[in-house]
């Protein structure tokens, strides 16, 4: 058993102390954990639109590239072309590297497919030796459908990632919330100790300085000892013990005179 009170406040300040820093160091892993796996879910969900984008801009400007041919420009035109998918075959080697979502694999294909179809459409139109009317009908009745095809599916992957990007926003938010609960959990948990301090101290500090004032007020040389009624083992029962060696003392020194 604790006999020294010093001890027994500083141990009941320690674990209070301890309790908060726990809830504090708990609470900040969890953070970090949050904010690690967030970062990384949203980098690559990023990349994925950022290449989404460059694809759409390239086969809009692949688009025209043919266009441009159609009207005469045809240097130009072709130089468009074979630029804009050097573009959109690199975005999607960077989309295939990046893929976490699931199916994701399936809408990457599926752009490829659909553009695929696309450019050999339009290197029909480019390469083949049709006059300027026979061009503007296979790209009127062929090309224009596939190049539309083409977007939709780029536009399906970007829309797959914006979602998760919104779901994983959903996610932090319930990730953030159930951080926050050992520094709920350790704030109850302090108030309920910060009590149970309140009535050890009243107890064991309290109490017996009462006791001693009450017992002093109402000793009497007469009564011999001071009794207290102080049960403890501590400092107070220790210095009821020095009240009554003194008045010891005292009643030997007077008796001795």
């Amino acid at each position: 058993m604790i006999k020294s009170l010093k001890i027994k406040i500083v141990l009941s300040l320690s674990l209070l102390i301890l309790m908060l820093m726990a809830a504090g160091v708990i609470s900040i892993l969890d953070f970090k954990k949050i904010g690690n796996s967030v970062d990384t879910v949203l980098k690559n969900n990023y990349q994925s639109i950022e290449s989404a984008k460059k694809m759409l801009d390239a086969v809009e400007r692949e688009d025209s590239g043919i266009l441009l041919w159609l009207i005469g420009n045809k240097d130009s035109g072709i130089e468009t072309v074979l630029g804009s998918d050097s573009i959109i075959r690199k975005a999607i080697v960077d989309i295939e590297e990046n893929i976490t979502e699931t199916n994701e694999a399936q809408y990457v294909g599926a752009i490829m497919d659909e553009y695929e179809q696309y450019y050999s459409s339009v290197m029909t139109i480019l390469k083949g030796r049709y006059n300027t009317e026979e061009s503007k009908q296979i790209y009127y009745s062929r090309t224009d459908s596939l190049f539309l095809k083409t977007k939709e599916a780029i536009n399906r992957l970007m829309v797959l990632n914006q979602d998760q990007m919104y779901r994983q926003a959903g996610i932090v938010k319930e990730q953030s919330r159930r951080a926050m609960m050992p520094a709920i959990v350790s704030i109850a948990a302090a108030i309920i100790f910060a009590l149970l301090l309140y009535f050890f101290i009243g107890t064991y500090f309290i109490r017996p300085v009462r006791q001693l004032i009450n017992s002093i007020k109402e000793y009497y040389p007469e009564k011999g000892r001071l009794s207290t009624g102080i049960v403890s083992k501590d400092e107070f029962k220790e210095l009821e013990e020095e009240i009554n060696q003194l008045i010891y003392r005292l009643r030997r020194t007077k008796n001795s005179i």
